[in-house]
């Protein structure tokens, strides 16, 4: 698996940040402004991991998370809901759709480290 990731918002500004982390972590970032772009970018090159916004425009991060997860050549990929709704009966139904994590924004270095820290062949802090 490679140290490639998607971030997937639709505001640029929540799009930034996350990227400016892991690019200094040693990551190499592709930036979507919606989720049928990075659907449509998946069959091309698998990211080993995808920071997912929740409420966008057209489809929602959860169900893109779902149709992620039902196609088997993209069951590895580790997807992180970034997220506002921080409410409980949200976590639950992140999970359910086959989230592996969730991020509260604004996030921060330490948390991001934290969430993308179970994805194999990821750069290390050292980096």
């Amino acid at each position: 698996m490679s140290s490639l990731a998607f971030i997937t918002d639709d505001s640029p500004v929540n799009r930034k940040l996350p990227a400016a982390f892991m690019q200094r972590l040693g990551w190499t970032i592709e930036e979507f402004a919606d989720a049928e772009s990075m659907l449509q970018r998946l069959p091309d090159i698998q990211p080993a991991l995808i920071l997912l916004d929740i409420s966008m425009p057209g489809m929602s991060g959860t169900e893109a998370c779902r149709i992620i997860r039902a196609n088997p050549a993209w069951r590895d990929i580790h997807l992180i809901a970034y997220t506002a709704h921080g409410m409980a009966q949200d976590r639950e139904e992140f999970l359910d759709a086959g989230f592996n994590d969730i991020l509260l924004k604004p996030l921060s270095l330490a948390t991001l480290t934290q969430a993308i820290a179970p994805v194999r062949n990821a750069p290390s802090a050292e980096a």
